[in-house]
This record gives structure tokens, C-alpha cells and sequence, in this order.
């Protein structure tokens, strides 16, 4: 079995690289200009106030309601 040589402990080093990496890319983002706040776009639109009539449309009148099939039984026979 190898020996293990080398004393500290590698959760030391697993930390340091965590913070490397993120002094990096905070780094990144403040070069790049993350940090700023972000312009947004004004839209604006100028109408005239117009009134506009609604149509005048005749509506059909409607078709005629549909009337029930006649029955397949016959009916009983009065006497």
C-alpha cells in the first residue's frame, strides 16, 4: 500500500480554488460592465383621439330550430 506523504489537509485547497474562481468571474462581470444598471427603452405613441361609429349590420335571422327524429318504436295502439 503507498504511503501517504504530505501533511494539510486538500479541503484547504478545494476552498481556496472555490474562492479563486469566484474573485474570477466576479472580476468578469464588473469588466464587462454586469454591475451597472441597465438603460431601458422608452416607447411612446402619440394618436389623435378619433371616434369611430360602430357598423350597422342586419343580421340574418336565425335558421329554424332543428325538429326531433321521428321515433323507431311504434306507438301502442290505443284501444
Amino acid at each position: 500500500m503507498a504511503n501517504r506523504e504530505g501533511g494539510g489537509a486538500p479541503w484547504i485547497a478545494f476552498l481556496a480554488g472555490i474562492v479563486l474562481v469566484a474573485v474570477i468571474a466576479f472580476g468578469v462581470v464588473a469588466y464587462t460592465g454586469g454591475l451597472q444598471p441597465q438603460r431601458t427603452a422608452e416607447f411612446e405613441v402619440n394618436l389623435p383621439e378619433t371616434k369611430i361609429p360602430p357598423p350597422d349590420i342586419e343580421l340574418p335571422s336565425p335558421p329554424p330550430a332543428p325538429q326531433t327524429p321521428p321515433s323507431a318504436e311504434p306507438e301502442p295502439a290505443t284501444p
